[in-house]
């Protein structure tokens, strides 16, 4: 696939850039079936599963964020994506992963939200101008949250190094959202 120069996006606060994903309707719900079909992979907090190219929609996926990437650099070169599922919702047994983290994995790289299912109660990730290095690992939420919009389907990119705090689901339907890390090689 090539890199399409100047794609339009979104610019929201602190960096975010909001992007198109050109995925088919098919292909969302396909990835929806697979999220609800995976298990937790067991060392990661939270129910997170890493996705692997096993299917035409997760290889689609890939390509879409890759190519968002390559348009929020403006270079076009060797890379890395690694993708996940994160999802919540009332009863999760696995619910230890709502806190304030980063993606420290290169100094020149991305990471993204992209949610597929977004129930009624739920929240989207959250950012504010008042972390710092001991937010990292805390639950506290800042009188200045700012939070994704609650869109399903687009792509939320920033640079790694942001501090942000998952959204919440407090219904029996799942909040399934798509994490991924891009960086140079």
């Amino acid at each position: 696939m090539v890199c399409k120069l100047d794609m339009l996006h979104k610019n929201l606060f602190l960096g975010i850039r909001q992007y198109d994903c050109n995925l088919k309707e098919k292909n969302f719900k396909d990835l929806i079936d697979i999220a609800y079909k995976s298990s937790p992979t067991n060392d990661s907090s939270g129910y997170q599963t890493l996705l692997f190219d096993t299917d035409d929609s997760i290889k689609l996926l890939r390509e879409s964020f890759r190519e968002c990437c390559r348009d929020y650099f403006k270079v076009n070169r060797d890379d890395e994506v690694r993708l996940w599922f994160y999802q919540d919702w009332i009863d999760n047994p696995r619910r230890n992963g709502q806190y304030w983290h980063n993606h420290p994995c290169s100094f020149y790289a991305l990471s993204a939200v992209m949610y597929l299912t977004l129930p009624e109660d739920s929240s989207t990730t959250g950012f504010s101008l008042d972390t710092n290095n001991g937010t990292i690992g805390s639950y506290e939420l800042f009188p200045d949250m700012m939070y994704l919009p609650k869109e399903i389907n687009k792509w939320f990119i920033f640079p790694n190094w942001i501090p942000h705090i998952p959204g919440q689901c407090n219904s029996q339907e799942r909040r399934i959202c798509v994490g991924a890390d891009y960086q140079y090689k």
